[in-house]
């Protein structure tokens, strides 16, 4: 407060002073004002030829000098008036800085004093470190006496080791050698080296049947997956020789898909080699047509077979379930055709007859009846298998383990058919079928209880 007071004083001081200026240099015209006055005594140097006691006589100021004059008086009043700002401007700027001066001072005394704070700090963190390093030293100088004890150590155990090893690997290769020994003994006794497949243009000699090594398995449901198995090996015995007949061998089969059944039939027609049928055990449905339609077919006089209609699993409106059933009829009247007329009726007569013979239409019928009724060709009483040369291993069943609950099976797959066997939910085994991959296919298949069951 007293430093604004003091400079609005000094200002008005300087501009009170500007006036008083201007007329002291009014006073002595024509004279510069940076020129000094001049003295009286020196007067009469200036006017040597003024008369004694004469008025002295002055020149007067033209008017461009007057105006000179006036305008210099006029800049010398503004230059002080600048000066006095200026000087005014820069007391504020001294009094607005002194609060950030004594702020800046203060700053750097803190900074001083962290940065002393800060060196102490670390040359005892300096210290520190060299302590740890130390340590640090002393304790690796130890752990590497202890690695080495322990390297020599576990040297000498890998020496042991090896020694036993190679001991060991005596042992078993003398073992082995053993082992082999009495299994190729085994495996010699297993195999029937003095007997070799028999391949027959005819394979019937005196009632028995004689079946090669061209031996297809046909078994379970009929699917695309045992079609596909059974045309594959008609094409590869084909190329292989088509001079002797290939044996079709089903064991048990409930007949299955319309569509994969067409399939192998129509193999079986375009095959150079002569392909037999031979029903062991029950050939069904699909399975019988193609047991009785083909080329040659044989069975045991107490094998089973079995024909009935085609039967379908229908969803759908009502228009759908016609159009269904229609379907399914036409499949029956292409496939079951052939067989009423190698039986030598009409396809109507041969539906009528089988509900005449089962009420539920289901005809079956031994292997010697189905040789009357054209079912089969030949009726045998031995079949021998000459391909059969060693004796594949026994499967070994699990221990049966007593438990409280049973446990759900796991599902097994049927190589040849695709056919999944599982468990329900009341422990009840069935088997699965694929699922249908042709749009215009149908189930035929014979399953009075109910054990195959659709996707």
């Amino acid at each position: 407060m007293h430093l604004r007071t003091s400079l609005r004083i000094l200002a008005l001081a300087v501009l009170t002073a500007a006036p008083v200026f201007a007329q002291q240099t009014k006073a002595a015209p024509g004279v510069p004002a940076d020129v000094p006055a001049v003295s009286p005594a020196a007067q009469p140097a200036l006017a040597p030829s003024a008369p004694v006691g004469a008025p002295a006589q002055r020149d007067e100021p033209t008017p461009e000098q007057k105006a000179a004059l006036k305008e210099v008086d006029r800049m010398r009043i503004e230059k002080a008036r600048i000066d006095a700002e200026l000087a005014l401007a820069e007391a504020k700027r001294a009094e607005e800085l002194a609060p950030l001066n004594a702020e800046v001072g203060r700053l750097t005394a803190e900074r001083s004093l962290r940065l002393a704070k800060a060196s102490a700090d670390a040359a005892a963190l300096e210290d520190e470190r060299a302590k740890l390093e130390r340590q640090a030293a002393l304790e690796a100088a130890r752990s590497s006496a202890r690695l080495t004890e322990r390297s020599n150590k576990i040297r000498e155990l890998e020496a042991e080791a090896k020694q036993l090893q190679l001991e060991a690997a005596n042992t078993v290769a003398r073992l082995s050698n053993e082992i082999q020994r009495f299994q190729k003994e085994d495996e010699a006794r297993k195999i029937a080296s003095k007997a070799k497949p028999k391949y027959l243009k005819d394979p019937l000699v005196d009632g028995v049947l004689y079946v090669s090594d061209r031996r297809i398995a046909f078994n379970g449901a009929v699917t695309e997956q045992l079609a596909d198995y059974v045309c594959t090996r008609i094409a590869f015995y084909n190329n292989q020789s088509s001079e002797f007949p290939i044996f079709i061998v089903v064991d048990n089969s409930p007949g299955g898909s319309v569509a994969a059944g067409y399939l192998i039939q129509k193999a079986m027609a375009a095959s150079k080699a002569p392909v037999h049928v031979v029903v062991k055990g029950f050939a069904a449905s699909m399975t019988a047509v193609i047991c009785t339609l083909a080329e040659r077919s044989y069975c045991y006089p107490n094998t089973i077979i079995l024909h009935h209609q085609a039967s379908n699993v229908v969803r759908g409106n009502m228009t759908v379930l016609k159009e269904q059933i229609d379907f399914t009829n036409q499949w029956f009247d292409r496939l079951a055709t052939p067989v009423a007329k190698k039986m030598g009726i009409s396809l109507q007569d041969f539906v009528k007859q089988m509900y005449a013979n089962d009420s539920t239409g289901d005809w079956q019928a031994f292997g010697d009846k189905a040789k009357e009724l054209k079912w089969v060709d030949n009726v045998v009483e031995r079949i021998e298998e000459t391909a059969v040369l060693d004796l594949l291993p026994v499967p070994v069943a699990p221990p049966v383990m007593p438990q409280t609950q049973p446990l759900p099976q796991p599902p097994t797959r049927t190589e040849i058919s695709g056919v999944i066997t599982r468990v329900d939910d009341k422990g009840r085994p069935y088997f699965e079928l694929p699922a249908l991959a042709n749009p215009f296919d149908a189930w035929w298949l014979y399953d009075p209880q109910g054990l195959y069951r659709a996707r």
